[in-house]
Parts: C-alpha cells; sequence; structure tokens
C-alpha cells in the first residue's frame, strides 16, 4: 500500500440509507410523546417529542407556501431557542438545505455568508432582523422571515406562528440514490485564519457520524440524559449534539441563549446532567473560577471538551478542582473534528481513562494517516510506537466532499493517493501511539519556527496555565526580521490574585517558570504582553490573527 493506516479497532458499522430528518426522527429509544426535548429554563417554555414533529410539519408547509424549493439553500441566523431545531427539520423537510448563521455575526459577514451560499430565504430572530435587512440589500436573498414572535413589522407571520397554526403537511424525503450528494446543511467555517468557506454537509455525512458519535459515546445517548446547551446550535459542534443526536436518543436539552458562567452553573446544580460538552474556555474557568464553590456540580461524572486543544495541565488542574470540592472522579477528555468531518473523527472512550491525554481513537468507518505537509510522506514511527508529528489525514462517510462554489478550497484541503482514494488534509498536526490514539500538537498555520526549530503554541500556553499568577493565555509566532527567525510572545491575562503584582516583578517570575519548564529554543524570546482578555470564537478557538495584529501594533512584550 506504500502508507500506515489507522482505522477502528472495532467492525465497520452498517451505515443507514437514510435522509438525515428520518433518521433524526427515528426515535430508537421509543421517547415518550410528552417528554419535554428542548426547555428554556428562562421562561420555563419546553417543547416535547410530539410537539417536536407536529410543529416541524406545520412550518414546513408554510415555508413552502412562501416559496421554498427542493436544493433551496435556507439561510438561518438566531441565538439558541427551543424552536431553533424545529426551524432547521423543516427546511430538511422542505427538502431544503440549512446554512445556520452565528448570531454574533457582523452585517458584513452575514453578507458574505450569504453570497456566497447564494440563500434564496433568511430566517432571522426579531433580535436581529435589523442587521439582516441591511445584510440582504446586495444579496440573492428573496424573502426575509422573522423567526419568532406572534407577527413581524410588516404584519406577517413568522416561523413560530406558522409553526403554531398551519395544518401538519407531508415531509419531503430525499431519494436514496441522492443521500451522498443532497446536502443537509451548508456550515461556514469560523474564517479563523482566512475567509470563511461553506462546506458541504450531505444527508448521508450527518446520519453516518450521528452512528459513529452514538456508538463511540454511547453513555450520552442513552435517553435518559440532561445536557446544558450553551453552545451555539449554528456550529456543527453544537448543531449535531443536540439538533441532531438529543432528538435523535431522546435526551432533554436545557436550552441557553447567552452563555453567562455563573447561570451556567446554576443551571448545573438544579438540572443535575451527568455529562457536560464543553470548549477549553470553560474548562479554564471551572478550573480557576473563584464562583465554583457557591455550587453544586457533584452531579457531573464526564466532560467532554472539543473544538480547540485542552493542555493536559488544564485537564489535570479541572479534575483536581472538582475533586477538591466535590469529592467527585470526574473523567473529562477530548474529542476532535472538524465542520468538514461533520464532525466528530476521534474521541477518548470511557474504558481508556489511561488516553486522557490524547483525543481519542478513531470512530467507525474513518482512515486516518499522518503525513509530512512538506513532503506527503507518511511520518516515521519512532521506537516506543509514536509516530513522529505530522499532518493528519482522513476519509470516511462523515467527510465532506467539498466547499461550496469554491473549487480552488476544495483542490487545496484534499488528496487523492495512488489507490484512488481522497484524503481530506485537516491542517492539524499530531502523532499516533501504537494502540492508535491520537494527541494534536497544533495547527500547521500556527506551528512556531524558531531558528529552524519548532516551538507548539499550545504547550507553551499549558505551562502557563499552571502559574498560579495567570488565568488565561495563548502564545503566537511573530516574525523579527533582525533575528531573521519567528520569536514565541506570550499573551497573558493576570489572576486575581496576581492583580496587585508589580508588572515586572510579575514577567520576571513568569519567566523562570517557563524556563525552568521547556528547552531552550522554546523560551518566550518575544515577551510577555499582558492583557484584560484572550480572543476567542465562540466555539472556543483563540482568534490568534487579532494578537498577531496587536503584537505588530506595539513593540514586542516584556523581555528578560
Amino acid at each position: 500500500m506504500g502508507y500506515k493506516e489507522y482505522a477502528s479497532q472495532e467492525p465497520d458499522l452498517e451505515l443507514v440509507r437514510s435522509c438525515a430528518l428520518s433518521y433524526i426522527f427515528s426515535n430508537p429509544r421509543n421517547t415518550a410523546p410528552d417528554k419535554v426535548v428542548f426547555f428554556d429554563p428562562i421562561t420555563g417554555l419546553g417543547r416535547t417529542y410530539s410537539e417536536i414533529q407536529k410543529r416541524t410539519r406545520s412550518l414546513a408547509q408554510g415555508l413552502k407556501s412562501l416559496g421554498v424549493k427542493p436544493n433551496d439553500v435556507i439561510a438561518f441566523m438566531s441565538p439558541n431557542s427551543i424552536d431553533y431545531a424545529i426551524t432547521c427539520y423543516a427546511v430538511l423537510g422542505c427538502g431544503a438545505v440549512v446554512s445556520p448563521v452565528n448570531a454574533a455575526s457582523t452585517s458584513t459577514e452575514l453578507e458574505g455568508q450569504l453570497k456566497t451560499s447564494t440563500a434564496r430565504f433568511l430566517i432571522a430572530h426579531s433580535s436581529l432582523v435589523a442587521l439582516a435587512e441591511n445584510a440582504v440589500l446586495r444579496t440573492k436573498v428573496e424573502k426575509l422571515i422573522q423567526a419568532d414572535g406572534q407577527s413581524d413589522k410588516h404584519g406577517d407571520d413568522t416561523a413560530e406562528t406558522l409553526a403554531g397554526s398551519l395544518v401538519a403537511g407531508e415531509l419531503d424525503s430525499i431519494q436514496e440514490s441522492e443521500l451522498d450528494t443532497r446536502l443537509a446543511f451548508l456550515c461556514f467555517s469560523s474564517g479563523t485564519t482566512g475567509k470563511a468557506k461553506g462546506v458541504r454537509t450531505s444527508h448521508k455525512n450527518v446520519t453516518s457520524n450521528m452512528q459513529q458519535w452514538s456508538t463511540h459515546l454511547p453513555e450520552d445517548f442513552t435517553g435518559s440524559g440532561v445536557s446544558i446547551g450553551f453552545l451555539p446550535f449554528s456550529h456543527i459542534y453544537g448543531l449535531m449534539y443536540y439538533c441532531c443526536l438529543a432528538m435523535f436518543s431522546g435526551s432533554t436539552v436545557i436550552v441557553v441563549n447567552k452563555f453567562d458562567f455563573g447561570s451556567y452553573l446554576g443551571y448545573i446544580q438544579k438540572y443535575r446532567p451527568e455529562s457536560l460538552i464543553i470548549v477549553p474556555p470553560v474548562a479554564l474557568r471551572l478550573a480557576k473560577d473563584t464562583d465554583i464553590p457557591k455550587y453544586d456540580l457533584s452531579s457531573v461524572k464526564r466532560i467532554m471538551s472539543a473544538a480547540a486543544p485542552l493542555s493536559p495541565e488544564l485537564r489535570r488542574a479541572t479534575e483536581m478542582r472538582l475533586k477538591q470540592l466535590f469529592d467527585t472522579d470526574v473523567f473529562i477528555y477530548q474529542a476532535w473534528g472538524a465542520t468538514e468531518t461533520s464532525p466528530m473523527i476521534t474521541a477518548v472512550p470511557q474504558n481508556r481513562p489511561d488516553k486522557k491525554d490524547t483525543v481519542g481513537n478513531v470512530v467507525r468507518n474513518v482512515v486516518c494517516r499522518i503525513v509530512d505537509p512538506e513532503t506527503l510522506a507518511d511520518v516515521e514511527v519512532s521506537g516506543d510506537g509514536v509516530s513522529k508529528p505530522g499532518e493528519i489525514w482522513c476519509r470516511g462517510p462523515n467527510v465532506t466532499a467539498g466547499y461550496y462554489a469554491n473549487e480552488a478550497s476544495t483542490r487545496e484541503a484534499f488528496v487523492v493517493d495512488e489507490q484512488g482514494n481522497r484524503w481530506y488534509r485537516s491542517g492539524d498536526i499530531g502523532t499516533v501511539d501504537d494502540e492508535g490514539f491520537f494527541t494534536i500538537v497544533d495547527r500547521i498555520k500556527e506551528m512556531i519556527k524558531y531558528k529552524g526549530l519548532q516551538v507548539v503554541p499550545s504547550e507553551l500556553e499549558g505551562k502557563l496555565l499552571e502559574h498560579s499568577a495567570v488565568a488565561d493565555a495563548c502564545v503566537v509566532g511573530v516574525w523579527v526580521e533582525e533575528q531573521a527567525t519567528e520569536l514565541p510572545v506570550a499573551f497573558v491575562v493576570i489572576s486575581a490574585e496576581a492583580k496587585d503584582v508589580h508588572r515586572h516583578k510579575l514577567t520576571k517570575r513568569i519567566h523562570q517558570h517557563i524556563n525552568a519548564k521547556v528547552a531552550h529554543h522554546k523560551r518566550l524570546r518575544g515577551g510577555i504582553i499582558f492583557v484584560d482578555a484572550i480572543p476567542k470564537s465562540p466555539s472556543g478557538k483563540i482568534l490568534r490573527r487579532e494578537l498577531k495584529e496587536t503584537v505588530k501594533s506595539q513593540k514586542l512584550g516584556s523581555k528578560l
């Protein structure tokens, strides 16, 4: 074969041949019709399993009456709500495509997504209608539909009233021959390293990853669970977990439309979830926030972190804090994937606590490789069975066919090998051990080269967070012409207990801490810059470009 493949040790799944909506509504756990699946803790309103299906059929009928046709792209911009999933289901029920828009998007960002996706309709929450009206002026959007309320300012029906008032109609089905190519979702990549791209997620991609995710981590999909739904439903991570898998398994989602850490802790205390799905910034708060002891988090047994790297140091600190405060042994683990993989590729199974410093092993029906991104040859495996770092490539039924109306980016992201296999180039650098467990080192574009030697930002960030004076941190590489090399620069948020320490003294302490823990070439030669907050996307990714621009606009930070 000429290269080394890594796959699940479990047998491949017999994948369903079903459209996404039919599979989501298939009810394998025999969920009771009156069970509440989506619940708003502020209003006290909820949507039951049977009500969700009825409102989906009614809204689909309403959307068809407004002119929605099969294959149309319907953009949807809204914060999380108990009707978010219903709107998605109704669009799918028209045979159309859902293109979720981050509710935090600017008018310019929304306009860009509408143009790229060629959306015919935009459904927007009432709080975002004014922004949406401005964005659609220069696009092909034919109609703007308000998502919520009894009527819009023109007196027209909203999606909410259509769902609640119309007679339920029949849902469109997708022919089996079209499942591989017909799109269900058109999610846009976060754009943290360049212009956002529309990822083509087919019905087969959705149903495949639902099966892969629910069989790799079955504990979360028994139907008896409660989850706190604060991750944006517009992001593939939240979209798949809350809108697809929660309804599929009959779990209850406590819908959080605006994240507030204190409220989040209160919801955990009140609704007693056993599992949390989070992003690393939330792990950081759990490890360091002074309000944690005010709440009872003893119900939590498992925490999955994804969407951005979680350092081993931060994982251990979070576990230790929860153990000290609540005497619980919480299993904190990572999963890895991308919008392009719908999203899950790897996760740490519950029976492998010894692998918590990895992002887990491969889900079924997926094959991965680790490749030198420059030579495109597979990396070598050292004597201890762990590979050298390389770019992770993958292929499987959950991997996108490419980007919407963007052939150049599609060609760049995929490679076809000598056997005709088509591999997705993830852009993530990682290693794999002799049992097939992967560890993410960093993004290719974020690796720092100091005089030809590799410096991994996430490694330094993990070491920084071990220091009691550091509440949050980010490391970026900055090119210094005089030295003809990149230098690592740290951005640091000071913890409450160190606020009064003189900055020069604090800088010296942090440098001493880092220098004692890393190789000589990994020292923070670019200095330390103190900031009020580290900018992050809603999914938890650090917006490194913003920080690099900050460095360009000022002298490098405090150096020792």
